[in-house]
């Protein structure tokens, strides 16, 4: 598997989170991610070939069948007259916000 140096546009990172940042926090925040990046990328030279993706360990080895699972069980909802009855503002059977994004 190739390892390709992922490059990443910290401004528009900090652009999206509404953070502003310094240059110095910019090159320190850019080096940062790609050491995470770096480290988690390893994990691709894993080998789990041999792994039996059917098991998964929980409770002392314990596999959960479907039979050991409970029952579901459909149970009424709220009516649109109840959901709405707390909401600030409401707009025929909808909650009505301020605007939140400039787009």
């Amino acid at each position: 598997m190739s390892k390709k140096k992922k490059q990443f546009d910290i401004k528009h990172i900090a652009e999206l989170a509404k953070l502003n940042l310094t240059k110095e926090e910019e090159v320190l925040f850019s080096e940062q991610i790609e050491e995470i990046i770096s480290h988690f990328s390893s994990l691709q030279d894993i080998d789990t070939t041999k792994f039996k993706s059917n098991y998964w360990e929980i409770q002392e080895n314990k596999v959960w069948s479907p039979e050991d699972l409970r029952e579901d069980k459909i149970n009424e909802g709220l009516t649109n007259k109840e959901i709405l009855s707390n909401a600030p503002s409401k707009e025929s059977s909808h909650f009505k916000i301020n605007k939140i994004l400039d787009r």
